[in-house]
């Protein structure tokens, strides 16, 4: 049992890198952006009031998922500290190992994977332009990942070296 956040900017990788972790730890896998559709099928604002209905149901099916002795991954920007703390709370609660995962991106590599629709995710450049200036400090020991356009590879053995499994 374990709880992983990968966290990042749009665009740096998070939800391919996300996928292919949890895969390899036979891990259960969250999405923010696919739980965000299936709250909100028809229109979505990106509202406060949205956001914070997505992260607690997240963190509801966590603790559903730590109390069953899963790992889980969860894959979301994480861009402020008041949405990592209730996941990093609820793992020193259950006594759980947590790892934070940090994964970035060139801004070439960014504006090439935003330019094009991608299947969970419905940010553009310039979300990831506004949520760069709004991303805060990750205040607690993390692993940070590099993502090029075909490294998935090392990442994946990089993480898996660094969360010592």
């Amino acid at each position: 049992m374990r709880l992983i956040l990968v966290c990042g900017l749009p665009g740096s990788g998070k939800s391919f890198f996300a996928k292919k972790l949890s895969a390899e730890l036979h891990a259960v896998c969250y999405n923010s952006d696919i739980l965000r559709k299936e709250l909100f099928p028809l229109k979505r604002t990106y509202s406060e009031e949205e956001k914070k209905l997505v992260y607690t149901t997240l963190l509801s099916f966590v603790e559903k998922e730590l109390k069953e002795k899963h790992t889980v991954v969860i894959d979301a920007t994480f861009y402020q500290n008041t949405l990592r703390i209730p996941f990093y709370k609820l793992a020193e609660q259950m006594n759980c190992p947590l790892s934070v995962i940090y994964l970035y991106a060139d801004e070439k590599v960014v504006q090439e994977r935003t330019s094009v629709t991608r299947e969970d995710s419905e940010a553009d450049y310039n979300v990831y332009l506004r949520l760069k200036n709004l991303f805060e400090p990750i205040d607690r020991p993390f692993i940070s990942l590099t993502s090029e356009r075909d490294n998935i590879h090392e990442l994946i053995q990089s993480a898996l070296i660094q969360l010592h499994v």
